[in-house]
C-alpha cells in the first residue's frame, strides 16, 4: 500500500513539477506507518493574500428629493420625523454623508432617502466633517452593533440604531 502510494506521488510529481522541485524530493521507507514517505529537502514560503474594499461616503451638503424647495433666497428649516427602519443598509445605496446633530451621521442613499444613524457611546458627529470611511463587509451591508465608521480624524465609531426621516 505505501509503495503504491510512493509510486502515485512520484508519477504526479514527475507530470506536475519541474526539475529543480523534483531534485528536493525524497522518498524514503521506514517501517513506521506513521512516518511520511515523502521528504522535501528546500524551504517552503507561504504566501498571503489580502484584499481590503474601504468605502467612502463623501461629506456633502444635501437636501432629499422629496423636500420642499424654496423659492426665496433664505432656504427653508425643514422638520423630519423619525420612522424605524431595518438595522442593516446596502452600502452600494449609499451616497454622501453629514454631521448631524450631538452623536449622530446622516447619510443620504443614491435615491435621494435621507437616514440618520445614531453612533455609539463617546463618538461625535463633527469628527465626520470630512465624511466617513468603512471597510466593506462579507455581506455588503452596513449594521448596527457589527460594523464601524472611520473618520479622517481618527474616531472609530459603531452604530446603535438607524432612522428614516421623512419630512413633515
Amino acid at each position: 500500500m505505501r509503495i503504491a502510494l510512493a509510486i502515485i506521488i512520484l508519477g504526479v510529481a514527475l507530470t506536475a513539477v519541474s526539475r529543480e522541485a523534483l531534485a528536493q524530493i525524497d522518498l524514503v521507507s521506514t517501517d513506521n506507518a506513521f512516518a511520511p514517505i515523502v521528504r522535501f529537502q528546500g524551504t517552503f514560503y507561504q504566501v498571503r493574500v489580502d484584499q481590503r474594499v474601504i468605502v467612502r461616503l463623501p461629506s456633502q451638503s444635501f437636501a432629499p428629493m422629496n423636500a420642499p424647495v424654496a423659492k426665496s433666497k433664505k432656504p427653508v428649516a425643514v422638520k423630519y420625523k423619525e420612522q424605524k427602519i431595518g438595522k442593516c443598509l446596502w452600502i452600494d445605496k449609499l451616497a454622501g454623508s453629514r454631521p448631524g446633530t450631538k452623536d449622530t451621521l446622516e447619510l443620504l442613499t443614491r435615491d435621494g432617502v435621507l437616514i440618520r444613524a445614531y453612533l455609539g457611546d463617546g463618538c461625535l458627529a463633527r469628527e465626520f466633517y470630512a465624511g466617513a470611511y468603512m471597510e466593506r463587509p462579507y455581506d455588503g451591508k452596513l449594521c448596527v452593533d457589527r460594523d464601524l465608521l472611520h473618520a479622517r480624524t481618527g474616531a472609530k465609531c459603531e452604530v446603535d440604531k438607524f432612522r428614516l426621516l421623512v419630512p413633515r
